[in-house]
């Protein structure tokens, strides 16, 4: 049976976002399709008893992880998670080569991601695999309940999931709506403190911050359902959260960018997030033309563990090599 450990850069789990959350999504999408996946950590196995890795993102620290996992003929899959918001220094991208040079696997969850990559760094003799933002099945279960306005006493609102950081850029809504008279409400732990203060004393009296809700929970996914506007203006791009948001039935607006592109077209509405009148005036409209709806999306295949099947079908013909 095909061993397959999981792995991540050090410091990946002092704080929560999604791409810490995929970790666990694909190590129990793996465990469902018959294969045997472990998270590294205290409870995995001596690393000689797997014959596969993947690991996530290529952030600092990752050169320690690597030169432990080396050698064993061991099969090196890379899930990056990687996107320049600002164009990064020769030596940056020389280091992170060599860094890319020690896989023989990329997995990309989107066109655009690869592009992006491929921008940056040589991989043409990298077997490369596309899979799909995987989506936990819970959201398609979900059902509708009052217990997010019972808990914070608000109802009628924008709703913005995620961690709290500057290239996130919670902070340009936060200025584009804050003399609105609809509240504003931000979810999500906290990377940049400094960053944190400025969008609370940037916020208006419509804002309201509550701390990150435990994914897939009942109240995290009653804080969707009940949502006017599900709101995700990163200066990268929107995550699964958003795929997760329109299979609950959210009208989505969106960074607008090669990945929005790709997997909503006219299934949400795409603005400039670095303007605060596009940002501002969309909002406007959205709330002002009840009938103004996105078209919703068939996100079966995003759902686990369909969305990785591209993968799995790798790891289980190499296995049998």
């Amino acid at each position: 049976m095909k061993r397959i450990l999981l792995t991540t850069y050090p410091g990946a789990y002092l704080y929560h976002g999604g791409g810490e959350r995929e970790i666990f999504l694909l190590r129990d999408a793996l465990n469902k399709v018959g294969l045997i996946a472990n998270l590294y950590g205290p409870d995995s196995r001596p690393v000689s008893e797997y014959d596969t890795v993947i690991h996530f993102s290529l952030a600092g620290g990752t050169e320690q992880m690597l030169d432990q996992l080396a050698g064993n003929e061991r099969q090196m899959i890379l899930w990056p998670n990687l996107w320049f918001v600002d164009e990064p220094a020769k030596d940056t991208v020389a280091h992170l080569q060599k860094l890319v040079n020690r896989f023989g696997v990329i997995v990309f969850k989107s066109n655009a991601e690869r592009v992006h990559f491929q921008k940056y760094f040589t991989i043409e003799d990298k077997k490369i695999i596309l899979v799909l933002p995987g989506v936990s099945n819970e959201f398609a279960t979900a059902k509708r309940t009052t217990l997010f306005t019972d808990v914070y006493g608000v109802k009628d609102y924008i709703f913005w999931p995620g961690i709290i950081e500057p290239q996130k850029n919670q902070l340009k809504a936060i200025q584009a709506l804050a003399d609105l008279d609809i509240p504003l409400v931000i979810s999500g732990s906290v990377r940049d403190q400094a960053y944190f203060k400025l969008c609370r004393e940037s916020a208006g009296a419509n804002t309201l911050f509550v701390p990150e809700m435990p994914f897939g929970s009942e109240i995290y996914i009653s804080a969707l359902t009940g949502c006017k506007i599900f709101l995700e203006l990163p200066l990268d791009f929107p995550g699964v959260s958003a795929i997760e948001a329109i299979e609950v039935g959210c009208e989505l607006l969106l960074t607008d960018c090669e990945w929005s592109r790709e997997f909503f077209n006219n299934k949400a509405i795409l603005v400039n997030p670095k303007s605060e009148e596009d940002i501002r005036e969309a909002v406007i409209a959205k709330l002002e033309n009840a009938n103004l709806h996105t078209e919703q999306k068939n996100i079966g295949a995003f759902l686990l563990p369909n969305a990785f099947s591209n993968l799995y079908n790798y790891i289980l013909q190499e296995s049998i090599k």
